[in-house]
């Protein structure tokens, strides 16, 4: 242990899981398990900061003052302070948390600094950083914040915010004593309006005691008392609020709030309200901004590039702008105007952006992503973003050096994420990524390359050869299971490949051969390790794997330990140790066993048989020897030695490769290295922390020079120099030949190695045996850092579903499995070939015989399982059916059992426990149906209550009695009067008890009850509860009996209609009538107890039986076979008695109508053919036939009868049965609205002691505020008077230090005593003197916002003091005076001023100490006030209490027509009615009635009198319409047409006469033209013939010619070809057409210019025909006539 330097910490890799920050403007710093790692931006330099005491928590930097902050995990964590570059500890706070620090941040400028811890403190904690002194804290109880952030503007203002609270928070400092106070910003809903809140100062309206008495707060309606008051939110009141994820302060000192899901919100620091600035695309729909218009903010989205989801995750603030972003990997800047808000994207990357923050002179801004990048971007450029840092995120799987590893080493993170880094430096050299997540990764040591494992169990080979271009250059799909372990041997000659499974692959590591795959072993369990070791003495390689068998817990470890060997590359390919399907001989590899008693999680074996286990269960290390077992094929253990581990498991152990030291890491996070022989402890350091799970993986290098660590959680990889050996002795000189020799037989054979490597990626082939192929460029992706630029390209990961890989589905496993089941085929081809051909035939035989299997009949066939041939199958087809039917079987037991157990919890909860059980009463014919009241029997708590109520009544009512004996003298008065007033007193006291219901009609009178105008306290109104509901149970119970008794009622009726509904029976018997008889029956709802009862006929199912009760069912089947058969045998009696007697032994009465006289045997024989004596006894059978006959008939009559008495007595019973339960119903009608009217009466009462206990609660919170607040005054009373006194002080601290300051002002003349007065007084100018000190102005073009801040007291005091040495030197000292005078007054100059800045100084402490001071005073004024208003409150509130109990609720019975309230609803609204008296309604009534009449008599005058003037409106109207009727007439007088017969009218006297004249002359001329046209159409008809027969000869004629035409055209046709031929002279035919064309227009034109002529002609006449026979009158004549 006294190695303190055996290891030295030479770097570390890894990324943090908080923010990135600037340390000053060119380092950023971040934390990394234990390490904080500090990088510079321009030369990417790192540093290392390690925390000694554990892992790093919450972490923060100053970036103005160059300190970092960080805080422990563990309990009662400390926060360290560092400053940078020197990296000394500044302060350490303590005692500010219990558990850990979850938020720590610094003031912009001073020396606050600000702690939040989370569980159980919440506490917000506000220090001193530089003096290390805590200033003050205030807890904040169930708040989980996640945000804390300074005022750059303010050091005494932050903000404390969570996702579901917002909180600033102000510094209040009195010089040195401070508190906080708290503003609760209240957040928006999503929709931009305001949430739910109530004002619980509010109090109740005294005038609002309406029907539903006075309207109190949520929180006193839901009964809560205390902070749950103030906090309480109804559910219908509930709105999803904006949850802020950032925040980001301005030089106004309002605050971004960057939310989830995209919202943008702004803080105003005047009145402390936020408002929605933006939100994301999805939610700014049309209805929600409408909504939304009143709460939110005036600024619209001015749609440039809108804001994206999850977008706003980290602010900062620039001078253009507002930078944000979020998971989508975008940087945005934002710019809010005064009406707009606009919207740039920046830069962009391909992953979700952590945080961003500027640079303490804001020209950077820095970018960290969540997987692992570092960007530097300038807001001024506008560039791409210069890459600072790319290690990527994720939890490491493994590391291990590259080859020899003197230079390089590999890193495999589990998201598949290869990365190649410096030994020396720690620089990521290249990177690697692939799209699947990675399990194992080992390092050859023989050549540069890596081997991956996955969880999908690929293999792939990356060629590291070229670090800065790593590339794959093989993969094989070696398994279905994940990959667990990757081991190489010491000289790389063997890869061995453990899954999950238990399966062992072993594979040749050279790529020379194609990374051959040997084959394959089998442990059946689950490999938790495996331990390789090179013997090079017997030149083999041997492995160890520890299992975990079925049944263990594998977190406790294995406890099977299996060996084999491996002893070249030959033997291993050899066939004979291999079999066709790849699995090797156990005999061939020496496999051995070994069960261990004690779980090992790890293990380490060295070529000298020596086992090394590390055990969790006992936290201990022990050292085995491996020696021969009691077979061949076990092994035993020899215990050698044992020493203590770590204080938390599991843990891993790694030999050197020397084999000298053993090193052990657990989830402690330690390290331990041991020396290998004697296990004693060498070494002790710890690098990772318990916290993020510890330690998982340590290798040492093969110089033992350098050692690497991975941790489990903490994504980190540190790499170590290691000095083990210091001292030169013959164990380190073994160890350093060993390792020389070692690296440089590997160094021979890995030049060709490499070679081969080289060649693969250039020309890949596939070997066929290991089913492996290259790989695609598109599977992965590459990256090398680039140091000249400092920048690394964007990895481009590929789709899963592109790759190629995911498509190749058979492993090499199943690949050799199928080439040896091929070449078997192939060498039993003839039997396969027979066996096939048997199997056809076979086939055919059972298809027939399935196809004669469908003709057999239903019950002879056979299910198609039957067939199956294959028996396994079968028994496995039943198995599974059987199991199944079973599944099913009990899924139907366990539901059927649930139902009985909540058939039985209905029923003794309705049923069992009801002391009267309901049921229905139905009545016979009317369908009418009764339900009785089902009641409970009345515990004895509930009956032992009501009779202390009726106690507490009786005493009440005698000791009211006895009151008013006592007070009230009445005057004496006669017996008959006594009597008559008391039977008044005891009418009127009981229509008062049992006013607003009609209990007196149901017959049940309580005479304890209260009158309705006497309930005004609580206890009152709950007797009156009580006593109600036993008014209820007895009218229930009364009714119950009446029903108990009509239901005994049916129950007999229904008897007595059985017992005649048998007589019914036997009559119709007699009378053979075949009527259905109607049998009357209880149904289920008058006899529920049925239901509990299934009948076998309700069931439709088929009832399943049991091969027992089938057994019993034949057995009794076949006994009432054989009853049958016994009673068909032979009976002499019974033959007997019908021979003889006609089967009985008494003729019955009711027997005769089957009584029939036997026909004499002669009868059927012809009359002729009778004796005498025959015919006599023909004629006794007449006659008895004839009385038989009759007397039949008589009995048949009185059966008839009968029957219809019986059956009219039935009816008649039937309905008046009916009748009582028509009464019934009535009756239950009338208990049902007494039952209504009598729980309306509970119902009013209890919301009366609802509203009661509602100001019961409102006056227990205003208690509790009015004690909170006199609490609150008594703390601030202190707290005020304990201020007074420090201004006191601190005022006469000021006024004395005022005072020294003016003596010394006063003493100057005696200080320079020695000097003349003239020079005295010049001194003393110089004296006053001061240097004018330039203040320093905030720079114009400054990319700091924040830059405008003044310079403070002190800086302006250094200023003033350097200014001052100017003034000190010689130059204006005055000439006669001497040096050391004027030293000594430049010392006393000094004096002065330091008194002035101490002056200074203490008057702003003062008057910051009085605005203190002044703000307790006028807080203790508010706790004053809010004290008299609770008060005042209180007092209120109890005068509406008294108001409420005497304001009361009565309920009254009101008749038809005394309710004169309209009923628009279904319940009439009383709020604004009144209750009169019937007389004061009568009497306004009569008054109506009364003015109603005069009323009607004015109306009917008025009337009348309307009516005439009406009337006269109406004849002038009529007048007018008249005279206008006349105008319009003389109008159509004067334009109207006199025609010849007008004229003629107008002439003749006798106008018939002159009409009939002129009638027979047109009956005449009629005639005429009748005959003339008859001549006509004769004469046409002759002409007509006369035509046809000109047709015909014409057509005879037409045929001739046509004949001829045809010949003429066929001449000419055949003229023309001839002239056509002869000569091309151009024919005439068309000119000859042109002038018959012209010709024929020339015609028409005349004919149309000749018709035109005519009939402007006949246009004239008939104009001049028409004037003759309508003339018309002039203008003139018109005019005349007027």
């Amino acid at each position: 242990m006294e190695n303190t330097e055996a290891l030295s910490l030479r770097w570390v890799k890894g990324y943090t899981t908080q923010n990135v920050l600037f340390v000053n403007n060119n380092t950023i710093c971040y934390p990394c398990g234990n390490f904080l790692i500090f990088v510079n931006i321009e030369s990417k330099e790192e540093t290392v900061l390690k925390c000694e005491t554990g892992s790093i928590g919450a972490f923060t930097a100053n970036c103005t003052r160059g300190v970092v902050a960080f805080a422990q995990k563990k309990l009662k964590p400390s926060i360290y302070l560092y400053s940078f570059p020197e990296m000394t500890e500044t302060a350490v706070l303590t005692d500010g948390a219990e558990l850990e620090y979850t938020l720590l941040d610094f003031s912009y400028s001073g020396s606050y600094f600000a702690s939040f811890s989370s569980i159980p403190d919440f506490r917000l904690t506000i220090w001193n950083w530089k003096t290390g002194v805590r200033l003050c804290g205030e807890s904040v109880l169930r708040m989980q914040a996640d945000i804390l952030c300074f005022n750059p503007m303010n050091q005494l203002q932050l903000c404390l915010a969570s996702t579901n609270n917002l909180l600033v928070w102000n510094i209040e400092p009195c010089n040195d004593y401070h508190i906080l106070k708290q503003v609760n910003v209240k957040l928006p809903a999503e929709d931009g309006s305001a949430t739910f809140s109530e004002d619980f100062v509010m109090s109740p309206d005294c005038s609002a005691l309406t029907y539903y008495g006075p309207k109190m707060l949520i929180s006193a309606q839901a009964g809560l008392v205390g902070d749950m008051a103030r906090t309480f939110v109804p559910r219908e009141f509930q709105k999803k609020i904006v949850q802020p994820v950032s925040v980001c302060w301005t030089p106004t000192s309002d605050l971004y709030v960057g939310c989830k899901k995209g919202y943008l919100l702004q803080v105003d620091a005047d009145i402390h309200k936020a408002f929605l600035l933006g939100a994301p695309l999805f939610e700014q729909s049309d209805e929600k901004m409408e909504k939304a218009k009143e709460p939110m903010s005036t600024i619209k989205m001015n749609v440039h590039l809108t804001l994206q989801p999850n977008s706003v995750n980290s602010l900062a603030l620039g001078t253009r702008g507002l930078f944000t972003a979020g998971n989508d990997g975008k940087l945005y800047c934002i710019k809010v105007k005064p009406q707009t808000l606009e919207v740039e994207e920046c830069w962009s990357t391909n992953t979700p952006i952590r945080n961003i923050t500027f640079s303490p002179d804001y020209k950077s801004l820095l970018i960290a992503t969540e997987e692992g990048s570092v960007y530097i971007y300038d807001p001024s450029q506008q560039n791409d973003g210069n890459t600072v840092l790319n290690v990527h995120s994720g939890d490491f799987v493994s590391a291990n050096f590259l080859g020899i590893g003197t230079q390089y080493c590999v890193s495999a993170r589990k998201l598949g994420t290869i990365q190649v880094w410096s030994l020396v430096d720690g620089k990521n050299i290249s990177t690697l990524a692939l799209s699947e997540k990675i399990s194992a990764m080992a390092c050859c040591p023989l050549s540069n390359h890596v081997a991956l494992g996955t969880e999908t169990g690929y293999m792939y080979y990356a060629n590291l050869v070229t670090v800065e271009r790593p590339q794959l250059v093989h993969q094989v799909h070696l398994h279905r299971m994940p990959i667990q372990s990757l081991q190489y041997d010491q000289e790389g000659q063997f890869l061995v490949t453990a899954c999950s499974d238990g399966f062992i692959f072993v594979m040749n590591a050279k790529p020379s051969k194609l990374f051959k795959i040997f084959g394959y072993t089998e442990i059946k369990s689950e490999i938790l390790g495996v331990s390789i070791a090179f013997n090079k003495l017997k030149k083999n390689v041997d492995c160890l794997t520890l299992s975990c068998q079925s049944g263990e817990d594998k977190v406790h470890g294995g406890t099977q330990l299996t060996k084999f060997h491996l002893l070249g590359e030959n033997a291993a390919a050899s066939s004979t140790s291999i079999n066709n399907h790849g699995r090797m001989s156990d005999a061939a590899i020496g496999k051995m066993y070994c069960q261990m008693e004690m779980p090992l999680t790890s293990i380490a074996h060295d070529s000298e048989q020596h086992l090394y286990g590390y055990c969790s269960v006992t936290r201990s290390i022990h050292k085995y020897k491996i020696v021969k077992g009691m077979t061949e094929e076990t092994f035993s253990l020899n215990p050698q030695l044992k020493v203590v581990g770590h204080q938390l498991g599991p843990g891993f152990l790694c030999l050197s490769p020397d084999h000298q030291y053993l090193a052990s890491v657990a989830r402690d996070g330690f390290i331990q290295l041991r020396d290998a022989v004697s296990m004693e402890m060498y070494f002790q350091t710890q690098c990772h922390s318990y916290h993020s799970g510890g330690l998982k993986f340590i290798v040492f290098s093969l110089d033992r020079q350098t050692v690497l660590t991975t941790g489990i959680h903490d994504a980190t990889l540190v790499c170590f120099t290691a000095r083990l050996d210091k001292t030169s002795t013959a164990r380190t000189k073994a160890a350093l030949e060993h390792s020389a020799s070692t690296i440089s037989m590997l160094s021979q054979a890995s030049k060709t190695e490499n070679k081969a490597l080289d060649l693969m990626g250039q020309k890949p082939e596939l070997d066929k045996e290991d089913a492996s192929h290259p790989i695609p460029k598109s599977l992965m992706w590459s990256i090398a850092s680039n140091t000249s630029h400092g920048s690394i390209n964007n990895p481009l990961k590929v789709d899963d579903e592109k790759n190629p890989v995911q498509l190749q589905t058979e492993t090499w496993l199943e690949i050799k499995i199928a080439d040896a089941i091929k070449k078997d085929n192939y060498n039993n081809a003839e039997t396969i070939a027979q066996l096939r051909e048997g199997i056809k035939n076979l086939r055919e035989t059972i298809h027939q015989m399935m196809m004669e299997n469908e003709r057999v009949p239903e019950n002879e066939r056979l299910d198609q399982h039957e067939f199956n041939l294959d028996l396994k199958e079968q028994e496995k087809l039943q198995t599974e059916g059987e199991e199944k039917v079973a599944k099913v079987h009990e899924s139907i037991e366990m539901m059927n059992l649930a139902n009985q157990y909540l058939c039985e919890v209905i029923k003794k909860e309705c049923w069992d426990q009801m002391a009267v059980k309901g049921r229905t009463l139905e009545a016979f014919y009317s369908g009418l149906s009764v339900t009785n009241y089902s009641m409970r029997e009345r515990s004895k708590e509930e009956l032992e209550l009501l009779r202390q109520v009726i106690c507490q009544r009786t005493i009440e009512i005698i000791d009211l009695k006895t009151r008013k004996d006592i007070v009230e003298t009445p005057p004496k008065k006669d017996e008959k009067e006594e009597e008559e007033t008391e039977e008044e007193e005891s009418k009127e006291e009981e229509s008062v008890a049992l006013k607003g219901s009609l209990t007196s009609q149901s017959g049940v009178v309580n005479p304890y009850l209260y009158k309705q105008l006497d309930l005004h306290t609580k206890d009152e109104k709950i007797n009156q509860i009580i006593l109600l509901q036993d008014v209820i149970y007895n009218i229930k119970t009364e009714f119950n009996k009446e029903f108990n008794a009509t239901y005994k009622q049916k129950e007999v009726e229904i008897c007595r209609v059985n017992d005649r509904n048998v007589r019914i029976k036997e009559i119709m018997l007699q009378l053979d009538m075949q009527e259905d008889i109607w049998v009357p029956t209880m149904s289920n709802n008058e006899k529920p107890e049925r239901d509990f009862v299934v009948e076998d006929s309700e069931v439709t199912a088929e009832q399943f039986l049991t091969v027992e009760q089938k057994q019993k069912i034949e057995e009794e089947h076949r006994a009432e076979l054989l009853r049958i058969l016994a009673a068909k045998t032979d009976n002499w009696r019974e033959r007997a008695l019908n021979d003889m007697m006609g089967g009985v032994l008494e003729a019955k009465k009711s027997d005769i109508l089957r009584v029939e006289i036997p026909v004499p045997h002669f009868m059927n024989m012809p009359e002729y053919e009778w004796t005498e004596e025959q015919v006599k006894q023909a004629k006794e059978y007449t006659l008895k036939e004839q009385a038989l006959r009759e007397e039949k008939d008589k009995y048949r009559k009185t059966l008839e009868s009968e029957l219809r008495r019986l059956q009219a007595s039935i009816t008649e019973t039937t309905n008046g049965f009916d009748d009582v339960i028509n009464k019934l119903f009535e009756k239950k009608v009338r208990t049902e609205m007494i039952l209504y009217q009598e729980e309306l009466k509970i119902c009013n009462l209890v919301f009366s002691l609802q509203i009661e206990e509602e100001l019961h609660n409102r006056n227990a919170e205003l208690v509790y505020l009015l004690a909170e607040q006199k609490d609150s005054m008594g703390s601030k009373a202190r707290s005020l008077q304990k201020t007074k006194m420090m201004v006191e002080q601190f005022r006469e601290a000021y006024d004395d230090l005022v005072a020294e300051d003016r003596l010394l002002d006063r003493g100057f003349r005696k200080e320079f005593f020695d000097v003349n007065a003239a020079m005295v007084d010049q001194l003393y100018k110089l004296y006053k003197r001061r240097p004018r000190v330039q203040m320093k102005r905030s720079q114009v073009a400054t990319a700091n916002p924040f830059d405008d801040l003044s310079e403070s007291a002190s800086e302006v005091h250094t200023n003033l003091l350097a200014a001052m040495e100017n003034l000190d030197s010689i130059r204006f000292k005055p000439e006669p005076l001497d040096l050391a005078v004027w030293n000594r007054f430049c010392d006393v100059r000094r004096i002065k001023i330091e008194s002035e800045y101490q002056v200074k100084l203490k008057a702003v402490t003062l008057a910051e100490m009085q605005t203190f001071l002044q703000k307790r005073i006028d807080e203790e004024e508010h706790c004053s006030q809010m004290i008299s208003k609770y008060t005042q409150d209180i007092n209120s509130l109890r005068e509406v209490k008294s108001q409420f109990q005497l304001n009361l609720m009565v309920q009254l019975v009101l008749k038809q027509g005394q309710v004169e309230v309209l009923s628009d609803e279904f319940i009439p609204d009383y709020s604004s009615s009144i209750l009169l008296h019937k007389g004061v309604v009568e009497d306004l009534n009569n008054t109506i009635q009364l003015l109603g009449e005069k009323k009607v008599a004015i109306m009917v005058k008025c009337k009348d009198f309307k009516k005439g003037i009406v009337q006269l409106e109406w004849e002038y109207k009529k007048m007018l319409m008249q005279m206008d009727d006349l105008h319009n007439k003389i109008h159509d007088i004067l334009k109207f047409r006199i025609t010849k017969e007008a004229q003629m009218y107008l002439r003749e006297d006798n106008y018939e006469a002159r009409v009939n004249e002129h009638i027979m002359v047109m009956e005449q001329s009629v005639e005429g033209q009748e005959t003339f046209h008859n001549k006509v159409i004769l004469q046409k008809g002759s002409n007509i013939k006369k035509l046809e027969k000109l047709m015909s000869q014409l057509k005879r004629e037409l045929k001739v010619l046509d004949q001829l035409l045809k010949e003429q055209r066929i001449s000419i046709s055949e003229r023309q070809y001839v002239q056509g031929m002869s000569t091309m002279v151009k024919p005439e035919g068309d000119a000859y057409a042109r002038f018959k064309e012209l010709m024929q227009h020339k015609k028409l034109a005349e004919l149309t210019r000749a018709q035109a002529e005519d009939i402007i002609t006949l246009r004239n006449e008939l104009e001049r025909q028409h004037m003759r026979t309508f003339p018309r009158l002039t203008e003139k004549e018109q005019q005349t006539y007027n």
